[in-house]
């Protein structure tokens, strides 16, 4: 099937710090986030409205492809991969033609209305400026939508502990995740903020649940690696030197033993 996309991830599209950041990110989110993700992706594409074997489908804000690869193992005929990061397109690339990479804004796909039977969105309309901007080109793309974002309030031990940590090392929280937390998250985050903006972007069936996801995720390498590898985080690990850098991940380790599994609420979308 022919595409008609005009970007590619060679291509050069205005790029937020936050795009910048991921770039930056992309080895340590395959080493550590992308086994959480492909969790989180696993359950979001479980509730899709449309059934996905057989069918065309955009992962919007694809980053290393594990809603990419939640729609292929369920089928789906080709998968359209569109992330503002090049770097994460690159780190993620699978083989074969099922799988298209596309440098991309969520907010002004490059693709023809009606293109798509589907598109997935995993955890990304909090990093979208207008996630209500997002849901419309969804719908004008494709005839059905199953996105997903982080439970308000929602929180796990590692994450405080590892950011902790980091601090003792001179970090600092980038301005781009700020505003992430302070502004766009929170309308998302809250099933019935979500299920309005659904609505207000002009789906008419619209279904909001809330799933708790086990990623598997407890011995305190594999906690730390997670967190580490955050696109908030992973720059300034890479900056210190590998003396402080393996200083600092056995200081983090220490510093969540002994805590739970890592289970994520998850705010599961799906409308068409």
């Amino acid at each position: 099937m022919t595409i008609p996309a005009r970007r590619r991830p060679t291509d050069t599209v205005p790029r937020s710090g936050t795009a910048v950041a991921y770039d930056n990110s992309a080895a340590a989110w395959q080493a550590g986030p992308d086994r959480v993700y492909q969790r989180l992706a696993g359950a979001m594409v479980a509730a899709s409205p449309v059934e996905i074997a057989g069918r065309r489908i955009l992962d919007v804000g694809a980053g290393t492809g594990a809603a990419s690869r939640a729609a292929l193992a369920a089928g789906a005929a080709t998968v359209v991969a569109a992330d503002m990061s090049a770097g994460m397109l690159r780190a993620g690339r699978m083989t074969g033609g099922h799988w298209v990479p596309v440098v991309a804004d969520a907010c002004r796909l490059p693709f023809r209305s009606g293109s798509f039977d589907l598109v997935v969105a995993g955890c990304c309309l909090g990093h979208l400026p207008n996630p209500l901007s997002g849901l419309r080109e969804a719908r004008r793309v494709a005839g059905g939508v199953v996105a997903s974002a982080f439970a308000n309030g929602w929180t796990h031990p590692a994450k405080g502990a590892v950011d902790a940590v980091m601090r003792d090392y001179g970090f600092v929280t980038p301005d781009w995740y700020v505003r992430l937390k302070r502004d766009t998250e929170p309308l998302v985050e809250d099933p019935d903020s979500l299920r309005a903006l659904a609505a207000a972007a002009g789906w008419s069936e619209v279904r909001v649940a809330v799933r708790e996801v086990p990623t598997g995720l407890r011995d305190p390498a594999d906690l730390v690696a997670w967190r580490l590898g955050m696109a908030h985080l992973a720059p300034f690990v890479a900056s210190l030197s590998e003396e402080h850098r393996a200083a600092a991940r056995r200081h983090a380790e220490l510093a969540v033993t002994g805590a739970d599994e890592l289970v994520m609420p998850l705010v599961i979308l799906a409308c068409r």
